[in-house]
């Protein structure tokens, strides 16, 4: 439910904002996020496993428009 709360957020901001705007704030606040409830070594341990999976990250799917 969460997912997709912040994802019809992000689709309205889509209208008002660059999407690398968008992503870049995003991921600044989900690093605040984690740095805020996570110890030390949790933080370093999240991102690291973030940097880690930057292989399997797949791009979203562009709408076809007929």
């Amino acid at each position: 439910e969460c997912y997709q709360e912040l994802f019809a957020k992000v689709v309205e901001l889509q209208a008002k904002y660059p999407n690398q705007m968008i992503a870049g704030n995003m991921m600044a606040q989900a690093l605040r996020i984690y740095k805020s409830t996570l110890d030390d070594k949790g933080f370093e341990l999240m991102v690291d496993t973030i940097s880690n999976s930057r292989d399997r990250i797949e791009p979203f799917e562009k709408p076809v428009i007929n």
